[in-house]
C-alpha cells in the first residue's frame, strides 16, 4: 500500500520502494520507552509488541545489508552474498560468545553494578566496531549486542542501569532528527508528508487490527497493540540515509521521511500514553 501511494504521489519505483519500507517499520526505541514508563512491558499486548518489533528489526537489518550491497552501478549479487556471509559469521560469533564467554564474564563482574554497566556498554561498542570492520552498518552490531545481553541472568539489572543513558540518547536522536530537516524543501513536501503520515497512522492501525483479530486476541489487546505501531522507525531514517549515500534517493525524499517521522512519532506518543 505504501508503494502504491508513493507511486501515486509521483515518486520513481526505487524511491517508492525505499519509502514503503521506511513506512513499514515501527519505532522500537519509542514504543519500548513508553511501555517501560507505563509499566506495560510484561502485559500481553506489551509482549506481542516487543515480539513484533524484534521481527521488524531483523527485517530492517536485512534491508540495511541489501542497501549496503547497492552501489551506483546497481545491485551486485556477489557483494550482497558476501555481506550476508559476513553477517552470518557475526551472528555465529555472538552465539559462541554467549555460550562460552559472555555468561562467564558477566557472572564474575556481577558483584559490581558499575562494572556490569561499563562492561555492557563496552560489549555494545565492541560489536558495533566489529560490524563496521566487516563492512556492515554499526546499527546492526549495536542491535545484536542488545539481543545478546538479554540472555544473560543480569539483563534486568543492566536495563535499569542503562535507562538514564538510553533516555539521554533518545533526546540526542530527536535533536539529530530536527537538525537533518531541510527547511527550504518543506513547502514542496508538506502535502506528501501529510498523506503518508495519515497512511501510517490509520493504514497501519487498520491493517494490524484486522491481522490480530484474525489471530484471535481480544479487542483490548488488539486495539492497544495496533495503536502502538502508528509511527515510523529509527531504522527507517537509517535506511533512507543509506539510500541517500548510494545516490538512490534525493535530499527531498530524506526530508519527506524525516517529516513523516516527526509527525507520526509525536502523534503516536500521546496515543500510546493515553491508550
Amino acid at each position: 500500500f505504501g508503494f502504491l501511494i508513493s507511486k501515486a504521489l509521483g515518486f520513481s519505483n526505487v524511491e517508492s520502494l525505499y519509502i514503503s519500507l521506511a513506512l513499514t517499520f515501527s519505532s522500537t526505541v519509542i514504543i519500548v520507552k513508553l511501555l517501560s514508563d507505563k509499566n506495560d512491558t510484561d502485559t500481553l499486548y506489551g509482549k506481542i509488541l516487543i515480539g513484533l518489533l524484534l521481527i521488524q528489526d531483523f527485517v530492517a537489518i536485512i534491508s540495511l545489508i541489501l542497501v549496503t550491497s547497492l552501489g551506483n552501478g546497481g545491485f551486485n549479487i556477489y557483494t550482497a552474498l558476501f555481506l550476508f556471509i559476513k553477517a552470518a559469521a557475526l551472528i555465529i560469533f555472538i552465539l559462541l560468545s554467549i555460550k562460552f564467554f559472555l555468561k562467564k564474564v558477566f557472572n564474575i563482574i556481577s558483584t559490581s553494578p558499575e562494572l556490569l554497566f561499563i562492561s555492557s556498554i563496552s560489549w555494545c561498542f565492541f560489536l558495533s566496531s566489529l560490524a563496521y570492520i566487516l563492512g556492515l552498518s554499526i546499527e546492526i552490531g549495536a542491535f545484536l549486542a542488545g539481543v545478546s545481553l538479554t540472555v544473560i541472568p543480569f539483563s534486568y539489572t543492566i536495563l535499569n542501569k542503562i535507562k538514564p543513558l538510553r533516555d539521554f540518547f533518545i533526546v540526542i536522536f530527536f535533536v539529530n532528527l530536527g537538525i537533518s530537516m531541510v527547511v527550504e524543501s518543506i513547502a514542496t513536501i508538506i502535502l506528501p508528508a501529510i498523506i503518508l503520515s495519515l497512511f501510517v497512522i490509520f493504514g497501519k492501525l487498520i491493517i494490524l487490527l484486522i491481522i490480530i483479530a484474525i489471530i484471535g486476541y481480544n479487542k483490548r489487546t488488539n486495539f492497544l497493540t495496533s495503536l502502538a505501531i502508528i509511527q515510523i522507525s529509527e531504522f527507517s531514517l537509517i535506511l533512507i540515509n543509506l539510500g541517500l549515500k548510494v545516490k538512490h534517493l534525493t535530499s527531498e525524499v530524506a526530508a519527506l521521511i524525516t517529516l513523516v517521522g516527526l509527525i507520526t512519532i509525536t502523534i503516536s506518543t500521546y496515543m500510546i500514553i493515553y491508550n
